[in-house]
């Protein structure tokens, strides 16, 4: 009988130290250093510890596996250059921000949008989410609070959650930062990526899912689906549906264990062969 594939939780942390830029010299210090770990990864968020279990910009500024997020982290160097980088990386176009995987806030180069557009379900927005995207169709970009008042918000904490919302449908975007008074300008994404949106168009649903998923399979190592259906903010039975070819054809192998944890997970079969080889 063929001895069942399996992982050592040791091992698979060691390869994402290396690939998620978990040590000293693979750490992050600059807007150089954060595009090459962009174009390495694709796809992250931008902040989060250990326990989220995907690569975060914020671990890699800090270049080691579990760092303590400060108490006081408008003193903290690594959070001081993610902070800059979310507006410096997405002005510049070469990545998406906005609140998307985990329902987190989260990083996206630039050549990987119009994959992720593609891919991402049909969500109904709540009446507060439409009331921001019907607002914003009908004036152009608002800040924050024109904004808010606008669409008829009593509070700002009641517009930031539609906005989260918004902007996890890829419905609403941020568009620039203005610094006098302070405030974030909001837009409609398919305005502010007009591009990307435009090439996500072409690209066949199920190709881009499958693609992503893939992309993500990848990342992670190891990973179940439903883990990743959580990731991607997609149901599980899309998941499963992407998958299914992939296992088909042999690009993932659904029947991999890590040692001391139930249930069998995704992995991409050349990254295993890696991980087991380290």
């Amino acid at each position: 009988m063929a001895k069942e594939p399996t992982l050592d939780m040791g091992a698979l942390d060691r390869w994402r130290d290396e690939v998620w830029h978990r040590t000293p010299g693979r750490k992050v210090t600059d807007e150089v250093s954060a595009l090459r770990y962009l174009a390495e990864v694709s796809c992250c968020l931008a902040f989060g510890g250990y326990d989220v279990g995907v690569p975060t910009l914020w671990v890699a500024a800090c270049g080691e596996r579990a760092p303590a997020f400060p108490k006081h982290s408008h003193h903290d160097a690594a959070v001081g250059l993610v902070w800059s980088l979310k507006d410096t990386l997405a002005d510049a176009d070469v990545a998406y921000y906005g609140r998307l995987f985990l329902r987190k806030p989260s990083f996206v180069a630039r050549p990987w949008l119009a994959t992720v557009v593609a891919a991402s379900p049909e969500r109904t927005l709540s009446p507060a989410a439409g009331a921001i995207l019907e607002t914003l169709r009908q004036t152009g970009p608002l800040g924050t609070e024109e904004l808010r008042q606008r669409a008829g918000f009593a509070s700002r904490k009641a517009l930031v959650a539609a906005l989260e919302e918004a902007q996890g449908a890829l419905a609403v975007a941020r568009v620039e930062v203005r610094y006098d008074p302070w405030t974030y300008v909001w837009g409609t994404f398919d305005q502010r990526y007009a591009a990307d949106q435009a090439e996500a168009e072409q690209i066949p649903q199920g190709l881009a899912r499958r693609k992503l998923v893939r992309l993500w399979v990848r990342l992670l190592g190891v990973v179940s689906p439903a883990r990743l259906a959580t990731i991607l903010g997609w149901p599980t039975r899309v998941v499963e549906e992407a998958v299914r070819p992939l296992v088909a054809e042999g690009t993932l192998r659904d029947d991999v264990r890590i040692e001391g944890r139930p249930g069998a997970a995704l992995a991409d079969r050349d990254v295993y062969d890696l991980i087991r080889g380290a």
